[in-house]
């Protein structure tokens, strides 16, 4: 059986072996999930030394929880350009819905290890992300579209329920397998129906 050729060695300068990592990292983790790769083999994929990623990550743990925080950045940036793409606080919960869907659609490797147990970095990205969810809410309390008189905070963790069950169903192919049309606006509207007047 013809071996497999070693990738050439590539010489990274100025902080491009860290965005290299990441982004190999990424590749094995939407390959074989957090447990399925190594820092030497992914040492291996880019060609560099097995001690090349300790430069700039004193474990796997720490990569993992870096790429957390990097989802958890670019996840919030979704988010929040969909809060913003209107000033209806109705339309607003159900375009928070379809982004949050959307980005659980996208990036399904990142997404599944963006909600484990990890580091108290990844802890305050993930706050301010659920803080941009609790602010859509608030409004539509005060629109009278939520009830107005309840925690905001309690009320957003009820939506962020319903929204993070229809993300996980729709990567697992839960709704595909039941014949349920998997349409994300078409979701997300139907299950926030239920909550708001």
């Amino acid at each position: 059986m013809p071996s497999t050729p070693r990738p050439s060695r590539t010489s990274y300068h100025h902080g491009a072996l860290r965005e290299a990592l990441l982004g190999g990292a990424r590749e094995l983790l939407a390959e074989g999930g957090a447990d399925g790769f190594s820092l030497s083999a992914l040492a291996r994929r880019l060609g560099v030394s097995t001690a090349a990623p300790y430069r700039h990550f004193a474990d796997k743990d720490a990569l993992v929880d870096e790429l957390c925080a990097e989802g958890y950045r670019e996840f919030g940036a979704a988010l929040t350009q969909a809060a913003g793409s209107t000033t209806d606080a109705r339309q607003r919960l159900d375009a928070l819905g379809v982004a949050y869907l959307r980005f659980a659609r996208e990036h399904p490797a990142v997404f599944g290890i963006m909600f484990t147990d990890r580091g108290p970095a990844v802890l305050a990205s993930g706050e301010s992300t659920y803080d941009v969810l609790v602010d859509a809410v608030a409004a539509a309390q005060d629109a009278g579209v939520l009830p107005p008189g309840a925690d905001p905070r309690v009320l957003a963790r009820t939506v962020w329920a319903t929204l993070h069950g229809l993300a996980v169903l729709g990567r697992r192919g839960g709704f595909t397998k039941l014949s349920i049309d998997d349409d994300e606006a078409r979701l997300v509207a139907d299950a926030l129906a239920l909550l708001t007047r």
